[in-house]
């Protein structure tokens, strides 16, 4: 028996793992109701090599527009009443999508749930994160995403709600969403255990670029810059974590920035991270 799951996925020159992606779908204890791979931009070459995938939906976009706007129309041609994002790289445990929809099934409280993460090189398992809160608040999200797309399980009419994802942020649409989600009353739930994985290899995961992080950040800042300033500590926690992070992710005298100026907060105004 299918559910009402739509799995979308934004493809931006995946070819190398997209196999392992597709494997993992295909093996889920609860099957999807369709697939739909969304090419970025990618050309010719992108829409031979997924025609060999007869069960998925593609949809091809001339122009790179980045995840979030591919996420976006994906969404929009989705026929399941549940949306469940996957990276097109990434993979998921056999049964993650089970266990998620029976979790919403028995909380009704919650409209979306993601869930705990590994993630991975090659068939190294790197990190696991799994000790976050049951219910994302809006201080949680202040001061860390908390969500990423591939663990997530989400309404279609939740993301609708809010009207999908912000295409004019970088890097951070996916910490956007959730803010806008539970500001609006759309409940986020986790499911602790480990489901999902993540791909951390060196192929130009948007992830990696310090700079955009850093950019991104700022951007977060100035969109709900009156929510920050309601909890002035958790924004110059947000600052902090910001530069640190970016820091890590750079090198060379941008390194040496992003860190210098994250000391600079934390003196300034007495940063405490727990």
């Amino acid at each position: 028996m299918r559910s009402s799951i739509s799995i979308v996925i934004p493809f931006y020159h995946a070819e190398e793992f997209f196999e392992e992606t597709y494997n993992s779908i295909k093996s889920q204890t609860l099957p999807a109701k369709e697939i739909i791979v969304v090419i970025d931009g990618c050309g010719e070459k992108a829409v031979n090599f997924l025609a060999s995938y007869n069960d998925i939906k593609v949809i091809n976009l001339e122009k790179n527009g980045g995840p979030a706007r591919a996420r976006n129309i994906g969404v929009k041609e989705a026929s399941g009443d549940w949306i469940a994002f996957m990276d097109a790289d990434d993979k998921w445990e056999p049964e993650k999508l089970e266990k998620q929809l029976f979790f919403l099934n028995n909380h009704p409280e919650f409209s979306s749930c993601h869930t705990g993460i590994k993630t991975f090189i090659g068939k190294e398992v790197i990190a696991q994160f799994n000790n976050k809160p049951l219910e994302l608040t809006i201080e949680d999200l202040l001061v860390s995403s908390h969500a990423v797309p591939t663990s997530w399980l989400i309404k279609k009419s939740a993301f609708q709600k809010v009207d999908g994802f912000d295409t004019d942020i970088q890097c951070s649409e996916d910490h956007d969403i959730t803010i806008r989600l539970v500001a609006a009353g759309e409940n986020i739930g986790f499911l602790s255990e480990p489901l999902a994985f993540l791909r951390r290899e060196g192929h130009g995961n948007i992830s990696s670029n310090g700079r955009k992080i850093f950019i991104g950040h700022r951007q977060l800042l100035k969109k709900h810059q009156s929510l920050y300033n309601q909890h002035p500590q958790l924004k110059h926690q947000f600052m902090y974590k910001t530069c640190m992070t970016a820091g890590g992710k750079t090198t060379g005298l941008e390194k040496k920035y992003y860190y210098f100026l994250g000391a600079i907060i934390k003196m300034i105004f007495n940063v405490n991270i727990h």
